[in-house]
């Protein structure tokens, strides 16, 4: 006959109800090891959204103003630093003879309301397009600006275009056209006012600086290390 040992010999106890207060004690430590809520995602300020040094203090305030002093949000994955934006630009240009970089910088609000996204972007046109007689110019619909081979603005966004003669891309010897383009969503393209459009051409001018030191460009692709705005031509259309 098997012996049955009585389970409170083990240390078992008969099950009881736990008194109110000892039960919510239990539960409170029980969920200390759950997990925690997800944070908000951490605000950036004007100098800390485009990343690898694009935006020189000047372009900040020039960002701020443009924005309405907004904190920003993180930017998207996808969006690229100076470095990475110009191995693209150059394996493009090396590839295709042209070259396109979107994601250099998106500054988007928290706080969305009446507040602008501001974007930057890279390109270097094929030979072909640079032929046509108006591809650097604003057709009447910009301000004009005496600035690297020429620059455009309005409110809405500006646009510099440069040589860049680096041996990176074309070698020592031939001078590659950049554009740098600073753009401004939700933006009417028609304000007359010129704080918005020079605040665009002082982020553009800090973008392209700093592209063309990544890439070498030789005399920092004709750039002057500090904006002087000097305006050629205001729009006929």
């Amino acid at each position: 006959m098997n012996n049955v040992v009585p389970a409170r010999r083990f240390g078992a106890m008969p099950w009881r109800r736990l008194p109110v207060p000892l039960l919510a004690i239990g539960m409170l430590l029980g969920g200390c090891g759950a997990d925690e809520p997800d944070q908000a995602p951490r605000e950036l300020t004007g100098s800390e959204v485009c990343p690898g040094g694009l935006l020189t203090a000047d372009a900040v305030r020039a960002l701020n103003l443009l924005t309405a002093g907004a904190a920003f949000k993180p930017p998207p994955r996808d969006v690229q630093d100076v470095s990475s934006a110009a191995r693209a630009l150059v394996q493009g240009f090396q590839a295709n003879g042209e070259s396109h970089v979107d994601a250099v910088c998106e500054a988007r609000p928290v706080d969305s309301m009446n507040r602008h996204v501001v974007f930057v972007s890279f390109e270097i046109e094929s030979e072909a397009t640079r032929k046509y007689e108006h591809s650097e110019s604003g057709q009447g619909y910009y301000w004009e600006y005496d600035l690297g081979r020429n620059a455009l603005a309005n409110a809405r966004q500006a646009r510099l275009y440069f040589d860049c003669v680096s041996t990176r891309l074309g070698g020592p010897e031939k001078s590659v056209p950049i554009a740098a383009r600073a753009s401004v969503g939700d933006m009417s393209s028609t304000t007359v006012d010129a704080a918005p459009r020079e605040a665009n051409l002082t982020i553009v001018h800090s973008a392209a600086r700093a592209m063309a030191k990544e890439l070498g460009c030789k005399d920092g692709g004709g750039l002057p290390e500090r904006l002087v705005v000097k305006e050629k031509a205001a729009p006929t259309r």
